[in-house]
C-alpha cells in the first residue's frame, strides 16, 4: 500500500503538472452533456469571458458558426465513443472577435466505459492562421497575376545555364514547338542567327551580373518562319547574389517590325527616287545654264547687230530714204530692242529658282524706298504720289524681295501713266500668322475674266501698243513669293482677307485695278 507520503508526493506532482499545463495551454473541462465545469485563466483570457460567465454554460457560448454541422457532428461522435479528437477550431470571443485554437479533446470514462467528462486542451494558433490566410491570399494573387501574365505575354524561365525550365502556352504557340520539345533545351533552339555575337554577349553579361535586360529579338520558329519579340529578362538571385533563374517576358511585335521594314524600304525607295530626280534636275539645270549662255551670247549678238546697223542706216542714209523706209527701220530697231528685253527678262525669270534663298530679317521700308529710288523718282514729267503706310519688318531674301517691290511698283507706275494724278499706296500689317503687304493704284485696271492669267509668264492683259512690257514682271513676283512660302493675290475694290502663311512673309498682294479717287495729300517721297 502507498504510504501517506507517497500519496502526498503524487498529489504534489499532479498539481505541478496541472500548474504547468495551465501555464502552457488553454484548458476546459465539460460534463457528458457538454456543460463547462472548469476553465483555466488562459481560457478566460482568450475568450474574454469571466469564469462565472462560463461555468455551467454549453460550449456553444463560444461557437463562431464557422464550422459546418458535419464537422461538429463528427467531433461529438468521436468523443462520445470514447476516442480522442484532434483538430483546429475557430471560436468567437465575447467582444465578437475570432480566434483559432489547435484542440485536443480527451474523454475520461466511468466504470461502464462511458464518458464522465471531457478535458479539452487548446493552443492559440490565431496568428498562425492569419499568416496562413495571408499566405493563401498572396498565393492566389500571385497565381492570378501569373494567369493574367500568361494570357498577355510570352513567358519562359531558364536556369543559370540557360536551359529552359518553364514555358507558357503562348511561348509554344509562337515558337511552334511543344512544351516537351522545349523543356531542358537551350534558347539556341529558337536562335534566328540574325543578331551579332556582340549583341548576344551583351545580353548574357547583363543578366549574369544580376541586371535586367530589355531589347528586341528576332527568333526562328520550328517551321522556319521568323518572329520578333520585345523582351525583358529579369534575373532572380540566390543568397549569394548570383542568378538562380531568369524569367523572360516577351511581347509579339512581328507585325510592327514588318511595318517598320516596309517604311524603311519605302524611305529607301523614296531616297533613291529623290536622288534620281535630283540628278535629273541637276542635268536639266546644266542644260538650262547652257541654253541661257547660248541665248545670252548667240541671240544677243545678232540682235545688237540688227539694232546697230538699223541705227547706222538711219543716221547715215535716213535723209535718202522715204518716210515709209525710215518708219520700217525704226520698227526694226524697236523690235530688236524689245526682243533683247524679252531675252533679259526670260533669263532673269529662269535664274530665280537657281538663286539660293538667303533668309534674314530686314527693314521693309528701307527696301521699298530703295526700289522707288531705282525706278527713277522723282518723275518730273508726271504727277505721281506714292503713299507709304506702315510697313512691318519681315524676314526673307532682301535681294529677291527687292525684285518683287520693283516689279509691283513699276507695274503700278506703268498702268497709271494715263492718269493726270497717279496715286500708288503701299502698306502692310502684322496678322496672326505673319505679315501681309499690299500695293494699290488708281491705274487702268483689267478685265476680271482674265484675272487667272495675271501672274503667268508672258501673259499680258493689255496690248503692247498701249502699255509696254514683256509680261514677265508679275510672274517673277509670283515665283519669288512662292519660294518664300507665300501667295500673291489680285484684289478689286479693296482687301481680301485670309491669305496663306509664308513664314514671316504671309502674303504679298498685287493690285492693278482702279481704286476710288482720293484727295491729294502731301506726297511721301522716299
Amino acid at each position: 500500500m502507498r504510504t501517506d507520503q507517497q500519496l502526498k508526493d503524487s498529489l504534489r506532482e499532479i498539481g505541478d503538472l496541472k500548474s504547468a499545463l495551465d501555464e502552457h495551454a488553454i484548458v476546459a473541462v465539460t460534463d457528458p452533456q457538454g456543460r463547462i465545469t472548469y476553465v483555466n485563466d488562459k481560457f478566460c483570457a482568450i475568450s474574454k469571458y469571466a469564469r462565472e460567465e462560463l461555468i455551467g454554460q454549453d460550449h456553444r457560448i463560444i461557437n463562431s458558426n464557422h464550422h459546418g454541422k458535419a464537422f461538429i457532428r463528427d467531433l461529438w461522435v468521436t468523443i462520445a465513443n470514447g476516442r480522442v479528437w484532434h483538430g483546429e477550431i475557430k471560436n468567437r470571443a465575447k467582444d465578437g472577435t475570432y480566434y483559432w485554437v489547435d484542440t485536443t479533446i480527451v474523454p475520461f470514462l466511468n466504470e461502464q466505459g462511458k464518458p464522465r467528462q471531457y478535458v479539452a486542451i487548446r493552443a492559440d494558433i490565431t496568428e498562425r492562421k492569419k499568416a496562413e490566410e495571408e499566405l493563401r491570399a498572396s498565393t492566389k494573387e500571385v497565381l492570378d497575376l501569373k494567369s493574367a501574365l500568361d494570357e498577355h505575354a510570352i513567358v519562359a524561365i531558364t536556369d543559370p545555364q540557360g536551359r529552359i525550365t518553364y514555358v507558357n502556352d503562348k511561348f509554344c504557340a509562337i515558337s511552334k514547338y511543344s512544351r516537351e520539345e522545349l523543356l531542358g533545351k537551350d534558347h539556341e533552339i529558337i536562335n534566328s542567327g540574325y543578331h551579332t555575337k556582340a549583341f548576344i554577349r551583351d545580353l548574357w553579361v547583363t543578366i549574369a551580373n544580376g541586371r535586367v535586360w530589355h531589347g528586341e529579338i528576332k527568333n526562328r520558329a520550328k517551321d522556319g518562319t521568323y518572329y520578333w519579340v520585345d523582351t525583358t529578362i529579369v534575373p532572380f538571385l540566390n543568397e549569394q547574389g548570383k542568378p538562380r533563374q531568369y524569367v523572360a517576358i516577351r511581347a509579339d511585335i512581328t507585325e510592327r517590325k514588318k511595318a517598320e521594314e516596309t517604311v524603311q524600304q519605302l524611305n529607301a525607295d523614296l531616297e533613291q527616287r529623290v536622288a534620281e530626280r535630283t540628278s535629273q534636275l541637276e542635268a536639266a539645270n546644266r542644260e538650262l545654264e547652257a541654253f541661257s549662255y547660248s541665248v545670252s551670247h548667240d541671240l544677243r549678238a545678232p540682235l545688237r547687230a540688227v539694232d546697230g546697223f538699223s541705227q547706222a542706216v538711219l543716221e547715215d542714209f535716213g535723209d535718202l530714204l522715204p518716210e515709209e523706209g525710215r518708219r520700217q527701220l525704226t520698227t526694226i530697231r524697236y523690235s530688236a530692242q524689245r526682243m533683247g528685253t524679252l531675252i533679259d527678262d526670260l533669263l532673269a525669270f529662269s535664274r530665280l529658282n537657281r538663286h539660293p534663298l538667303k533668309r534674314e530679317s530686314f527693314d521693309t521700308l528701307r527696301v521699298v524706298r530703295a526700289a522707288v529710288d531705282e525706278l527713277g523718282a522723282p518723275w518730273p514729267d508726271r504727277e505721281v504720289e506714292i503713299r507709304i503706310g506702315e510697313l512691318p519688318a519681315t524676314s526673307g531674301d532682301p535681294a529677291l524681295l527687292k525684285q518683287v517691290w520693283l516689279n509691283l511698283l513699276s507695274n503700278a507706275l506703268k498702268y497709271t501713266r494715263k492718269r493726270p494724278q497717279a496715286v500708288i499706296e503701299v502698306e502692310g500689317r502684322t496678322v496672326d500668322e505673319g505679315v501681309q503687304f499690299s500695293v494699290r493704284d488708281n491705274g487702268v485696271g483689267f478685265d476680271m475674266r482674265y484675272a487667272d492669267k495675271l501672274f503667268g509668264v508672258f501673259q499680258r492683259l493689255h496690248r503692247v501698243e498701249e502699255y509696254d512690257g514683256t509680261g514677265v514682271g508679275l510672274a517673277i513676283v509670283q515665283r519669288v513669293v512662292a519660294r518664300h512660302g507665300g501667295r500673291v493675290d489680285h484684289v478689286v475694290g479693296g482687301r481680301r482677307e485670309g491669305a496663306v502663311e509664308a513664314d514671316d512673309v504671309r502674303a504679298l498682294r498685287a493690285n492693278t485695278s482702279p481704286i476710288a479717287p482720293v484727295p491729294i495729300t502731301p506726297t511721301v517721297r522716299p
